[in-house]
């Protein structure tokens, strides 16, 4: 008997193979995915509904509520943002990201340079007339757009890109005129292979798209086959063998006729007989159901939005998943959403006399309140102030002030 290798290190058994070479899950290895190209993300955003909300649904949540620009001129500020139409090419700039693993947003800045391979000239702006977005597939760079300056902040980077409209001619543009929109991030060799970029949203989820496909193509074929009626025909392969495939066929037709116009089928009971089979539909709903696990986990989208359903289970109400969904959008705009917008206004600021040192830019919240918490709210500071009158912790006017500075609303003077 010859020898069989064994792990030194692990449970190992003879008699099953488990931890020798013969266990055929010692030779399960990891492998590299196939990188999705563009026409292949193209296909899925267009044709698989899911797949197109995997990909706009973290844009859409990033700007649904927008953003309050705080600090001097802030109302000023969120006014300008909206003639830019700001939120829009976000949402847009957001998504295909996305969906390519990049995009850039050109600033058609009023600096006085004509030039946009020129750096941006930031003692002279006048203002922001225009953006417009691309995904990184209109994007393009070489070696010799490489800033080799150590002292540049983008040394090691492309500081210059080349544009690639889909009409008209390309163009280049330097970096301090570009906001830039990263993909998901991948460890830098991958990103060297994606030429520069993220990845795709869909390349995580790409294989459970694709399963989940199938077994929806799967269950539809299920439906229409549901109920296969059969009639069995006596002497049926003999009539065929001996060429009568004509009276099999005008049989047939008869059968056909009288089952449309009596919707009754009349059969010959001695020769023939007619019975419907039908397929059996059990277990395919929790099959379906762990595939949308699948696509949810990869995804990390709770079924409640992407699927757009109630969750099921007893006392189960979906809150806690969808503020975790709120608490992973929060940490998407502090790292997608902010930084761009951020420097967009810094250079309105600049371009109406500087930047306020009050200046800040935060996300409106995710979760809304309803009018019903909203009065239950207000109904428990009620209760609240009135106890503290009550008990004399403060006084009449403190208690209206504390009421209306929380919740802008004026207490009932009677």
């Amino acid at each position: 008997m010859g020898e069989v290798d064994i792990k030194e290190d692990g449970w190992a058994s003879l008699i099953s193979s488990h931890g020798t070479r013969r266990d055929p899950s010692e030779h399960i290895t990891p492998q590299h995915d196939r990188e999705l190209q563009r026409e292949q993300v193209e296909a899925v955003y267009r044709a698989d509904g899911i797949g197109r909300r995997i990909v706009d649904l973290p844009a859409e949540e990033m700007t649904r509520e927008w953003v309050s620009i705080q600090g001097d001129s802030g109302e000023d500020r969120q006014q300008e943002l909206s003639g830019l139409q700001v939120k829009q090419q976000f949402n847009k700039a957001l998504r295909w990201a996305g969906l390519y693993g990049g995009a850039v947003m050109v600033m058609l800045v009023d600096d006085g340079v004509a030039d946009l391979e020129k750096p941006l000239n930031e003692n002279a702006i006048r203002g922001v007339n225009d953006l417009i977005v691309y995904d990184r597939w209109q994007t393009s760079w070489t070696q010799a757009h490489i800033s080799t300056d150590p002292a540049s902040r983008w040394f090691g980077r492309a500081e210059w890109l080349r544009i690639h409209p889909l009409y008209g001619v390309p163009y280049t543009v330097h970096r301090s005129r570009l906001l830039i929109f990263d993909g998901e991030d991948v460890p830098d060799r991958l990103r060297q292979k994606n030429n520069g970029w993220g990845d795709s949203r869909l390349q995580p989820v790409f294989r459970a798209l694709g399963r989940y496909g199938e077994a929806m193509g799967g269950t539809s074929a299920i439906i229409r086959d549901f109920i296969l009626p059969v009639l069995s025909m006596k002497n049926l392969s003999d009539m065929i063998a001996s060429g009568q495939e004509d009276v099999v066929k005008k049989r047939l037709e008869i059968l056909g006729v009288s089952r449309s116009m009596l919707n009754v089928l009349l059969i010959d009971a001695d020769e023939e007989q007619y019975e419907k089979k039908a397929s059996s539909v059990s277990g395919i709903e929790n099959l379906l159901q762990e595939l949308k696990h699948n696509i949810s986990s990869c995804s990390g989208i709770p079924q409640t939005k992407l699927f757009g359903r109630a969750p099921e289970g007893q006392n189960s109400t979906g809150e806690s998943d969808i503020r975790n969904w709120y608490d992973w959008i929060s940490g998407e705009q502090e790292d997608k959403l902010i930084p761009s917008l951020e420097r967009l206004v810094y250079l309105i600021d600049v371009a109406n006399g500087g930047a306020p040192d009050d200046r800040k830019i935060v996300c409106n919240p995710l979760w809304q309140t309803s009018e019903d918490e909203k009065s239950q709210t207000q109904e428990r500071a009620m209760r609240t102030a009135i106890n503290g009158l009550d008990f004399g912790i403060f006084n009449t006017p403190e208690a209206a002030q504390a009421y209306v500075r929380q919740y802008g609303i004026e207490p009932d003077a009677s």
